[in-house]
């Protein structure tokens, strides 16, 4: 009878999967500087690592499976993760690698418990709220605190000692008073302005060259510069009397011309009108 049972369970554990029992663990998670301890129970599988993503509600569990059928089992407190919407409890989507799952739920009002069926091969299962509320803000477990600084004791300040009070035209001198000495105010010396050598002023006939006033050699048109003084230029004087001169001897023969042509008409006509007169 005995060696009937031992015979029956070796050829149990050749055609049936490994018997795996459930392994209760721990694992802590970050989320908003705040750290979260997560519970769970895998049975199969092996849990290397958790992750969570505030932006997209989602909480990714890395597990090595080393059974055909695995099962994880997680604990998910309320004040860490929670699916809600308007006050009331919303669904969980579970993906293995991407792929969508079976899983069943249990809750309380302090927690969510999710069982998900692990196939042979798969790294991650990541479990997404649906709801609008995703992560709480409450941490499970207290960061230490900091200690507190001992107050240093505030160094008290030396007394500062009155000063002499000294009467009216005396001012304090190394803790005597003595007699306030007028003050001397400096005379202000201003030097001459200097005059540019542009703006020198020149007497009448110079002008200013090279900062020196010297005579002014240049002279209006129809003079020349003679003896330092400016007068008639002679030789235009007998060009502007030739000119004259030339123009008058054109224009009298023309006159004499006019009036000798006048002169016969005059003739002529006096003639004409005598002879008129005898017929």
């Amino acid at each position: 009878m005995k060696s009937n049972l031992v015979f029956a369970f070796l050829v149990a554990s050749l055609f049936l999967p490994n018997l795996a029992f459930a392994e209760p663990g721990t694992i802590q998670v970050a989320v908003n500087d705040s750290i979260f301890d997560v519970t769970y129970d895998a049975t199969g599988l092996d849990v290397t690592g958790i992750e969570a993503d505030v932006e997209s509600s989602t909480v990714t569990v890395f597990v090595t499976t080393s059974d055909v059928s695995s099962t994880l089992e997680i604990t998910l407190d309320r004040s860490f993760f929670d699916s809600r919407t308007a006050g009331e409890d919303d669904d969980f989507l579970v993906l293995l690698d991407g792929f969508e799952a079976t899983f069943q739920e249990s809750k309380d009002d302090t927690s969510r418990i999710l069982t998900v069926d692990v196939l042979e091969g798969t790294n991650s299962v990541d479990i997404i709220a649906l709801g609008s509320t995703s992560f709480g803000s409450g941490p499970i477990t207290e960061q230490p605190e900091e200690a507190t600084p001992e107050a240093v004791p505030e160094e008290t300040a030396p007394e500062e000692t009155p000063e002499l009070a000294c009467g009216p035209g005396t001012v304090l001198d190394n803790g005597v008073c003595v007699l306030e000495q007028p003050e001397q105010e400096e005379e202000t010396v201003t030097p001459p302005a200097e005059t540019p050598k542009d703006e020198m002023a020149c007497g009448p006939g110079t002008v200013l060259k090279d900062g020196a006033c010297v005579l002014d050699e240049t002279c209006g048109p129809g003079t020349i510069l003679t003896d330092g003084v400016c007068v008639l230029d002679q030789s235009q004087v007998q060009q502007v009397t030739q000119s004259r001169g030339m123009a008058f001897d054109l224009i009298l023969p023309i006159v004499a011309a006019f009036v000798i042509a006048f002169i016969i008409m005059i003739i002529l006509w006096a003639i004409g009108k005598a002879g008129r007169s005898k017929n």
